[in-house]
């Protein structure tokens, strides 16, 4: 009976620590995964550096943008002519992630994203209600699919 107990106690134990290890493995993928999203925002949505996609999306990344399948490809003519246009105003990416979910190697989240844009004329704000899969390629986390809904500010 003592010998039963004994493996009981360690298999628990065992038990307790793979969850231990399980969870501390989806919060450092899950931050992983959320700064991919702000680098996303950043260095294409506001620095134009279509050069970067490669780099954050997977080959075969849509984005579905209010009604528009939009591909690597319309990414990346969205920022070459955003480049042309270019009058100064700067892009802060803001985020609230409130929701994650795992899948071995695929991660799920929704979030609010917010930006502010500045200028010399002033500033605006804009919001949207988003979603991205995000995929682990080797050791590196890249977004396949992302979801976004304009919010209507009040």
């Amino acid at each position: 009976m003592k010998h039963l107990l004994k493996v009981l106690c360690i298999l628990i134990l065992t038990s307790c620590e793979k969850q231990k290890e399980v969870t501390t493995n989806n919060v450092e993928d899950f931050v992983s995964v959320e700064q991919v999203v702000q680098r996303v925002f950043d260095d294409i949505w506001s620095s134009n550096k279509s050069e970067l996609l490669s780099k954050y999306h997977t080959d075969d990344f849509i984005l579905l943008e209010h009604g528009e399948v939009w591909t690597n490809d319309t990414i990346f003519n969205w920022c070459e002519r955003a480049k042309k246009r270019d009058q100064g105003a700067k892009r802060i990416n803001s985020f609230d992630f409130f929701k994650a979910e795992r899948e071995g190697n695929r991660i799920w989240m929704a979030y609010h994203n917010y930006a502010t844009f500045k200028s010399e004329n002033g500033e605006g704000k804009a919001q949207w209600l988003e979603s991205i899969i995000a995929v682990k390629k080797d050791t590196v986390w890249k977004l396949e699919l992302m979801h976004s809904t304009r919010v209507n500010r009040k």
